[in-house]
This record gives C-alpha cells, structure tokens and sequence, in this order.
C-alpha cells in the first residue's frame, strides 16, 4: 500500500456546477503494484467465470465475473480490509461489520462491448452495504472506455485509471462503468457490511 490521499469532505458552493470529490467523499489511494494486478487476475480460474447479473435487469450490467482469490488473513484481503478501514476511521465513521460471505468481493471481467449501467450498490436486496470499493487491476494503456462515473462530478483527474489504486465510496452514490470499446478491463468490486443507515 502508498500514496494513501483520502479527502475530506466539504460543504458545497451555490456556484458549483459539478459536485467536486471531497463533497461525495470518492477516495482514492494506491493499493497493489502491478505485479500484484497481474497475480489476481492470474488466480482467476477461467472455468469460473459466470456472466454477471441483476436481478430483475438483464440489460444493466454486462461483464464476467467469479468470486476475489487469496488468503482470508493474507494478500489481497489484508491490504483491503487494511485500506477500507482507515477510510472510514478517518472520513466516514459507519458502524461497519466488514465483508461478508453472502457478498464476497469479485473480480470482474470487461470485454468490448461490455459495461454496468447507472446504479447504487445499496439496495432493497442489499441493505447493509455502507461502503464500496473498486480496484483497477489492469494497464489503463490495455484497454478503452470502462471508465468509472459518478453522476455529475469530473472524475478525470482523479487519477482513477491507475493500476492498483482503489476507490472508495458511500454504497448509496450512483455511478456507472462505461462500454469497453477495446481490450478487457479487469477490477474488483465489494462492499463493506453494516448496521442499515438511519
């Protein structure tokens, strides 16, 4: 883990046109080196993959897709449980259980043509979730499009294109992953667990 910038929220300006980062408190760190990228995704079984789904939408995502490989108390889920939780002990302060079973981390696979659509990961069917993570594990020079939005805010130079580097993110905030137009795009994507907002 390096270059550990969380921001920290700030109150809106009446003149803002788009909402800035530090308001939707979007963080971004560097979490794995390439190297490690490239083991992740290596770990991957291809056998595994299974096309990705939403309920009752069979048209908003479009990706594989198989279950985050590694040591439950080693590489990779130290470095995320490490990272989530300086997150929220120092800018979000949730009451977090942490990951859960019934909603491990993923790894996603973005072919051409394929993307997620506008959505919140906190919903009905998944009430618990209070944060969201997604890490790049792949080149930004090995693939185009698949880039991560947020509704109206720049993101462009958040610097989130960068292999290994994480962003963290209230589950309530919509945000989409546009059409891969060329080569693949892999990522993980997970949510931290706790008690329901009020």
């Amino acid at each position: 883990m390096e270059n550990t910038t969380f921001t920290q929220p700030e109150t809106a300006s009446s003149s803002m046109k788009l909402a800035s980062l530090e308001i939707l408190s979007l963080n971004k760190a560097s979490l794995f080196t390439p190297e490690e990228c490239d083991l992740i995704v290596e770990n991957c079984l291809e056998d595994l993959w299974l096309p990705a789904r939403v309920v009752g939408d069979d048209s908003l995502h479009k990706a594989d897709r198989q279950k985050l490989r590694g040591e439950p108390d080693g590489f990779p889920f130290d470095n995320i449980r490490t990272i989530t939780k300086q997150a929220n002990d120092e800018i979000y302060d949730f009451r977090l259980l942490g990951i859960i079973d019934q909603d491990f981390p993923q790894v996603y696979r973005y072919s051409e043509g394929q993307y997620y659509d506008w959505h919140l990961d906190l919903s009905p069917m998944a009430t618990t979730r209070k944060m969201s993570f997604i890490v790049n594990l792949s080149d930004p020079e090995s693939y185009e499009g698949g880039d991560i939005e947020f509704l109206n805010t720049d993101t462009s130079k958040a610097g989130i294109r960068e292999q290994g580097s994480i962003l963290i993110f209230p589950s309530f905030l919509p945000y989409r992953i546009t059409e891969v137009t060329k080569g693949q795009k892999h990522l993980i994507s997970g949510c931290i667990h706790g008690a329901v907002f009020r």
